[in-house]
């Protein structure tokens, strides 16, 4: 990793096409859920006049079940790039050994993650974001249709899986092969907020995503942000679903609270991981 290229054309392309193709297989998984809606509503006796509103809203509800489907379909194809990128770093000398993987790393950068997550919440909700961002209602909405358990495989386990092969296994490590750490994490936490598509989720993801590429450069194993992502997402999840969420916002004191209390464990939680 020491011996870094020049940034390139070829270079910048190979860290972006993994996330295209994602986005591409995530319109595709959306094309084909919207025709079988069609013609399974068409077979079930939904007027014609009453179909395009019908297949619209069955869409908007099935976002979770398309998002489910494109990362369980293209996980393989990810992981199989991340294992040839790793296999190229050996050939040039690289050791994993040098950076052991240990419960404790993985254990504090859930924990870590899952803080991060409930504090750059609360950072958002500062902010006046959600009015100049017409999208975010939607995608929220659609984000939290649909069961629990289906809201937890995709958001909690599949989706950040898919999504940390290609943000951090993919196009951080690329980025790292031409340019310095900072530079490197700052323009994939870029990448991944613009990936989010609207501004309140972009922003959010930014400044996670910039601790996403620190586990990774500090442990150089994809596990451990992969598992971060997986125990941030699911804690807002579950916060969400059960109703918790909205009593931190109840109260000034509340509020002041959870993000004292968050913000000291994620630092708790950077702390140890140093020491390891």
């Amino acid at each position: 990793m020491d011996n870094r290229r020049k940034v390139t054309l070829g270079g910048l392309w190979s860290s972006l096409y993994p996330m295209l193709i994602y986005l591409a297989s995530q319109v595709a998984a959306g094309i084909l859920y919207v025709l079988g809606v069609a013609v399974y509503s068409a077979l079930s006796g939904v007027m014609p006049a009453d179909l395009q509103d019908y297949v619209m809203d069955q869409y908007i509800e099935g976002t979770i079940t398309v998002v489910l489907l494109s990362a369980v379909l293209t996980i393989p194809l990810f992981a199989w790039l991340y294992h040839l990128d790793i296999q190229k770093k050996k050939r040039y000398g690289w050791n994993e050994e040098w950076y052991p993987l240990t419960e404790w790393k993985l254990l504090w950068g859930a924990v870590g993650s899952a803080a991060l997550a409930l504090f750059g919440n609360g950072l958002i909700s500062l902010l006046p974001l959600a009015q100049w961002s017409d999208s975010y209602e939607e995608v929220s909405d659609a984000l939290y249709t649909g069961s629990i358990w289906l809201r937890m495989a995709a958001v909690g386990f599949f989706g950040p899986a898919v999504e940390e092969l290609i943000m951090r296994g993919l196009l951080y490590q690329r980025l790292r092969a031409m340019m310095r750490p900072a530079a490197a994490m700052i323009w994939s936490a870029l990448v991944f907020g613009v990936f989010h598509g609207n501004l309140v989720q972009g922003v959010y993801a930014f400044l996670i995503g910039l601790f996403f590429a620190w586990l990774m450069e500090r442990t150089q194993r994809i596990l451990v942000p992969m598992l971060g992502h997986m125990a941030a997402n699911l804690f807002i999840v579950l916060l969400e679903d059960s109703h918790l969420l909205d009593l931190f916002y109840q109260s000034e004191l509340n509020y002041l609270g959870m993000m004292a209390v968050s913000g000291i464990v994620f630092l708790w939680a950077v702390a140890m991981i140093r020491e390891q």
